[in-house]
């Protein structure tokens, strides 16, 4: 019983703010127009964040998500020449090297991989910082994915794709099988390090697509590039009721459940002309009342 209710609180918690907000914000909420605001805000978090379920699903957490979007950008800016679909395409082989790095710390270093992406995050930060303060890092023509439907068509394939890959190809059933019991898995066969090195490349690949999102939200690469990106990443992959241990529990299901909780409960209280300084408060407690409810208490037991 407890293990069902688990399950459904993120989905119910979904789906209650969706009813409060239609009830209470005077029909502002349930329109066309606020759907395209909401789709458009959340892409970016939710296309990173399908890539992240497949790190996390080996049971590791990666904090490098702002940073290296921010140093991707650059480096794509750098590369590009302004061109837009050549900065795309840089973006995605730049934000790979990034999970190449992370995944090379730990597995070599053998170095938590949050420590690693740690470290990438504040290096990404500053390189985008100093450069953003020396010169405009403008690509001409990135409004043209400033789109609904752009957004939307590519949040639908990069879930759908990612959907596919976790649940029905070696890549992703492995995943959950070296965060069950990394041992036995490799004692069965599995090359981990080739599998949690893929996973952070899948990560880099979403994480690529992210920064050209972003971009055509700014139109230009900036100091504030992917800022805070890794927060509001895991904060809504644990709204989305993700496993932290990893293993068979993780379903990317969380990735879009999440994301959507953690956006749709920001609209919903500009709307209701909530003080910006309290938004920050509301979100903390519905954040600890839903996961403190739908966390899996078991995966801290040997903690205890």
């Amino acid at each position: 019983m407890r293990e069902r209710i688990r399950k459904i609180i993120p989905i119910a918690g979904l789906l209650i703010l969706v009813i409060l907000f239609s009830l209470t914000t005077g029909g502002k909420f349930f329109t066309w127009q606020n759907f395209q605001n909401i789709i458009m805000q959340a892409s970016i978090a939710l296309v990173a964040a399908v890539g992240t379920v497949f790190v996390m699903a080996h049971n590791n957490l990666d904090f490098s998500l702002g940073g290296a979007c921010a140093l991707a950008s650059v480096l794509a800016y750098l590369c590009s020449g302004g061109n837009l679909w050549l900065f795309c395409v840089f973006a995605v082989v730049f934000s790979i090297l990034c999970g190449l790095f992370t995944a090379v710390v730990h597995i070599y270093g053998k170095v938590p991989a949050f420590m690693g992406g740690l470290c990438l995050m504040f290096a990404g930060r500053g390189v985008a910082q100093t450069m953003a303060a020396s010169k405009y890092m403008i690509i001409a023509k990135s409004s043209v994915l400033n789109n609904f439907w752009v957004f939307l068509g590519v949040v639908a394939v990069v879930f759908g794709v990612g959907y596919f890959l976790f649940n029905y190809t070696k890549l992703g059933k492995y995943q959950k099988l070296i965060g069950t019991n990394p041992k036995a898995t490799e004692l069965s066969g599995v090359n981990v390090n080739k599998y949690k090195t893929l996973a952070f490349v899948v990560s880099g690949i979403t994480l690529g697509i992210a920064c050209s999102l972003a971009l055509s939200r700014s139109l230009a690469v900036t100091g504030n590039t992917g800022l805070n990106l890794e927060t509001d990443v895991l904060l809504a992959l644990s709204l989305g009721g993700i496993s932290m241990a990893g293993g068979s529990a993780t379903r990317i299901r969380s990735a879009i459940i999440g994301v959507l909780t953690y956006y749709i409960l920001n609209n919903g209280m500009l709307l209701w002309g909530m003080n910006p300084d309290y938004v920050d408060i509301v979100k903390a407690v519905f954040f600890l009342a839903t996961v403190s409810i739908s966390i899996d208490r078991s995966e801290y037991d040997l903690i205890a």
